[in-house]
């Protein structure tokens, strides 16, 4: 039986604008199942309500960028007006193409060398997909990468590790995931 941690390679495809995971031992992708947070968001989507899969991308990007560089900035300011309808569509789609380089940038430097920053502008450029679904899906996804990048940079600092782990403990990435599906419950409930 296959031990369940695995290296994965994360590679931003640029036809469908997501990331994909690879198993790095086979080169396969790891086809996805749907989480409980995947499913609560395909349910807002079904409920046509946008503006919470917006918030909730929103949400998942502050969640990361403590720090943010001029451009997340920007991306993050024309979210939050799209969830305040006070854009139009056209703007998040041009800032989104705009930024199109710079993701695949980030993709092959960033996240190829296990740099966090790099889920943190993936994740914050989500928020202006110009489909909330998917921008909210791929936020929770680079909002969970970016926990795992953590986790396996505080077992790098700890000094007494003897072994260091090839992936983020299940009960990291199943906190994320518990504090998104909260929010999200939080968010449908107001």
């Amino acid at each position: 039986m296959k031990d369940k941690r695995q290296d994965l390679i994360y590679i931003y495809d640029t036809e469908h604008h997501k990331i994909i995971v690879i198993d790095s031992e086979t080169g396969n992708r790891i086809q996805e199942e749907d989480d409980q947070v995947t499913s609560l968001l395909k349910y807002l989507h079904e409920e046509n309500n946008p503006i919470l899969l917006r918030r909730f991308a929103v949400w998942c990007a502050r969640q990361i960028n403590d720090e943010l560089k001029p451009i997340q900035k920007k991306i993050l300011d024309l979210a939050e007006k799209a969830v305040q309808e006070e854009t139009e569509e056209k703007e998040l789609r041009e800032l989104y193409q705009e930024t199109e380089g710079t993701a695949i940038a980030t993709d092959t430097t960033g996240m190829m060398q296990g740099n966090k920053n790099a889920p943190a502008y993936l994740a914050a450029r989500e928020c202006i997909n110009p489909d909330p679904l998917e921008g909210a899906i791929q936020a929770a996804r680079f909002h969970r990468l970016w926990a795992e990048m953590k986790d396996k940079e505080d077992d790098l600092n700890d000094v007494a590790l003897k072994e260091v782990k090839a992936e983020a403990s299940k009960s990291t990435i199943q906190e994320v995931e518990q504090q998104q599906t909260n929010y999200l419950l939080d968010l449908m409930n107001e």
